[in-house]
């Protein structure tokens, strides 16, 4: 028997799925992630025009964990925690390669991305990647 859904509808277990999509961005693993007031963009973040000089900037953190993400900014803090639903052609790449391109911008939905992207607000970053338990 199926539980009555609690009053404001039933849950969404994929309601955090969305704090972060992944890519395949001209082959290179890449973490997409729309703006959001509890993770605003740290020190880091490079402006998409000035992306060339991301192989000189602070490197970021990632570790993917099976299901479970976690981005830590070049200080070490914590910037993102949650669950991340990535294909396995997306993870053999992202083993492959080793790192990630993280892009974030005014934008919180994927039909926002391209006009932030045509606007020229995306910021960019790379992490170092780790995965543990991915097939």
């Amino acid at each position: 028997m199926t539980s009555m859904p609690a009053p404001g509808g039933w849950p969404d277990p994929y309601a955090e799925a969305m704090a972060v999509w992944p890519e395949l961005w001209r082959s290179h693993p890449t973490l997409v992630f729309p703006s959001r007031p509890d993770h605003p963009p740290a020190t880091g973040w490079l402006p998409a025009e000035a992306a060339s000089g991301l192989e000189g900037a602070p490197r970021w953190q990632a570790i993917l964990n099976d299901l479970h993400l976690a981005v830590t900014a070049p200080d070490g803090r914590l910037w993102y925690s949650g669950p991340l639903l990535s294909t396995r052609p997306w993870r053999r790449t992202a083993r492959a390669r080793g790192e990630l391109l993280l892009i974030t911008g005014p934008f919180t939905h994927p039909t926002d991305f391209l006009p932030a992207a045509h606007g020229g607000h995306l910021l960019c970053a790379m992490a170092d990647l780790s995965l543990l338990n991915c097939f």
